[in-house]
């Protein structure tokens, strides 16, 4: 639950229960900071502080909780900014190495050279595919050579289940009860985000899950792993296009796309900061 005080009210400390996040955001606009419009980045992340804490029936949050909230993920999207520019340029650099060309040409051939025995690949020695992350994560995955960028855990003899891949593939779930997963693709990729980078890896084909036979072909062709799970090589094969969108919209963008799991945590420290 969210208490406000009465905006029509300046001196008063009479509070009431907001029940419309809508109108909560709309009435904290210009009471957080940075104070926001009644569109963009900044109030989409506000709303989605307010509507947590309105729907959340057992808490009671006040006025300031949502402020330290939003101002917590504010500062986060500010640290993410600084962090990208710092690993995109970190990126750049491996991207213009000698090791790196070597590593992406023999990836890149052995991958060409892979799409006539797609049927065949469980007996491979290895499999090859690419995906485009933000400069952050691929350079985790560089950093640590695994599939999702974490630090490497213990050897996996397993490969995700059908039914988590076929979630994550479909429905982007990530997080499942024998760990995190990732996905790539099998085929080249010709679109990527803007501002990020085109990996390409290999692995042994027992250590992911590949797609159907019948659907090697065509489509998305996700290929997924455990995100620890240790990869046999990786090199950047080429950078995004230059981003023209503000920086912090962007990470904010980020934050968005799990905003209830970080809203809530965000909270759950205001609580303890009161």
């Amino acid at each position: 639950m969210l208490v406000l005080t009465d905006p029509t009210k300046p001196d008063s400390t009479e509070t009431f229960p907001q029940k419309d996040f809508l109108e909560g955001a709309k009435m904290l606009a210009g009471r957080v900071d940075p104070p926001t419009k009644s569109t963009g980045a900044l109030h989409k992340l506000l709303t989605i502080v307010v509507q947590v804490a309105v729907e959340d029936l057992e808490t009671t949050f006040t006025e300031a909780d949502v402020a330290y909230a939003y101002r917590k993920l504010h500062r986060l999207a500010e640290v993410r900014v600084t962090k990208w520019k710092d690993d995109a340029a970190a990126c750049e650099k491996i991207l213009a190495s000698k090791e790196n060309g070597q590593r992406a040409i023999w990836l890149s051939r052995t991958q060409t050279a892979q799409e006539a025995r797609l049927d065949t690949l469980e007996k491979s020695e290895f499999v090859v595919f690419t995906r485009g992350t933000d400069p952050t994560q691929a350079r985790n995955i560089l950093t640590h050579e695994t599939f999702g960028g974490l630090l490497p855990g213990v050897e996996r003899t397993d490969s995700p289940s059908e039914d988590d891949a076929g979630v994550q593939t479909g429905f982007g779930v990530k997080t499942t009860s024998t760990g995190r997963l990732e996905e790539w693709s099998l085929g080249t990729l010709d679109g990527f985000s803007t501002g990020g980078f085109m990996l390409i890896a290999a692995a042994k084909p027992t250590a992911v899950r590949l797609p159907p036979v019948k659907v090697r072909t065509a489509g998305e062709r996700g290929v997924t792993g455990f995100a620890d799970q240790r990869l046999l090589g990786v090199a950047i094969l080429k950078a995004g296009p230059k981003s023209t969108a503000d920086p912090l919209e962007r990470a904010i963008e980020g934050l968005l796309k799990q905003g209830v799991a970080n809203a809530k945590s965000a909270l759950r420290d205001a609580v303890l900061q009161r």
